[in-house]
């Protein structure tokens, strides 16, 4: 190859490249809407994304007492009932109101996603008390489906230590915008709602504790299936024997649970700034640990709630992570009251009045379709 070629050929992967960077930059920057985007992502029980911003941006029933967490809390918290036994002591707000309950847990671990999700909430509404789910250990994973609904600039300034989604997630931002960009323009074709509307709403608190649904469908059969005790006791024996807390020894651990923790922080930070209450709230699997392996994250935030004899049951679990719906419905009934006197600011009104009908906020969609196998 010859000197003009070879600049011939230099120039023109120059402009390539530029030409490259100039449409990825602009597929980045195109406007959205962002209820699409929070609709966006609507594969399976992850559609709860879309209810979590109609529940904080255009349902304007109180949020008081706030679950942020995994499927641990999804399908083991059923607030409504948690809300209405709270009610039922006679516990008020000083206006005499009855507090509400919300359940913004998604499956799946990853800190990030549970800070977008609280930012979101705590930017927009007053919560009196904010419940984090904590397990065994700190886990190191980003959450799989936080890059489909944050913002552009946290995908960006999301640690890098240590974060094995941090590149992954800016491969996908391009075309993330770009598909939630037409989205924006034609909702409809999508599948995707352009407005929100009472009249196509789950309602203020979803209960997942026994059929896992979205949008008036249910996405699991009820959950009213016990693993057999020795299956229970064999997937908890092998859960304990692959944990290893210190991948990278102990000497290294602020390190190896920098990413984490970071948006464990944020979260701390955000509750602080906005004068929420902050709780944390322990729920391992069958046959875990009474307590999680590092409580230094979590010091100074009063004593943590758990329902340890409830869990130590081996008669109320689905699988060895996640409860049957009876089971779900002792672990509420056992946490009820550590929350209630956890909430700030609210008493035992010793007359208390009637709740109401709309003290909870808008009812549970009633045209709930029936799980069916695919």
């Amino acid at each position: 190859m010859n000197p003009a070629e070879l600049s011939r050929l230099i120039r023109l992967t120059v402009v390539a490249v530029a030409v490259t960077a100039i449409t990825l930059i602009g597929m980045v920057l195109l406007p959205h809407d962002r209820y699409v985007l929070w609709q966006s992502m609507n594969t399976e029980a992850y559609a709860r994304l879309g209810w979590m911003y109609e529940r904080i941006h255009y349902d304007t029933t109180p949020v008081d007492i706030a679950f942020i967490g995994t499927s641990h809390t999804m399908n083991g918290i059923d607030a409504a009932t948690l809300a209405q036994d709270i009610a039922a002591e006679g516990v008020r707000d000083p206006s005499g109101r009855c507090l509400t309950a919300t359940n913004f847990a998604i499956p799946a671990y990853g800190r990030n996603l549970h800070w977008l999700i609280t930012r979101e909430l705590l930017r927009t509404r007053k919560v009196r008390l904010l419940v984090v789910e904590v397990f065994e250990n700190e886990t190191r994973k980003a959450h799989p489906v936080f890059s489909h609904v944050a913002d552009a600039g946290d995908i960006l300034r999301a640690p890098l230590l240590i974060n094995m989604n941090y590149f992954p997630d800016i491969a996908r931002l391009p075309y993330r915008q770009l598909s939630v960009a037409a989205e924006s323009v034609w909702p409809e074709a999508f599948g995707l709602k352009r407005a929100w509307s009472a009249a196509d709403y789950d309602g203020s608190t979803v209960d997942n504790t026994r059929v896992v649904n979205v949008g008036g469908k249910a996405l699991s059969p009820f959950r009213d299936h016990q693993e057999p005790p020795a299956d229970l006791q064999k997937a908890a024996e092998a859960h304990v024997q692959t944990k290893n807390p210190h991948v990278l020894g102990s000497r290294f651990a602020e390190l190896e649970y920098n990413f984490p923790l970071h948006y464990l922080n944020g979260i701390l930070e955000l509750a602080k700034a906005t004068g929420t209450k902050v709780v944390f709230m322990y729920l391992p699997g069958y046959g875990q640990a009474d307590r999680p392996t590092d409580m230094k994250p979590y010091r100074g935030y009063g004593p943590m709630i758990d329902a340890n004899a409830v869990l130590r049951r081996n008669d109320i679990w689905f699988d060895d992570a996640h409860l049957t719906a009876r089971g779900a419905a002792e672990l509420t009934s056992a946490v009820a009251p550590k929350i209630a006197v956890a909430v700030p600011g609210a008493a035992v009104n010793p007359t208390p009045g009637p709740c109401g009908d709309r003290a909870f906020g808008y009812p549970t969609r009633p045209s709930l379709q029936p799980f069916r196998t695919r």
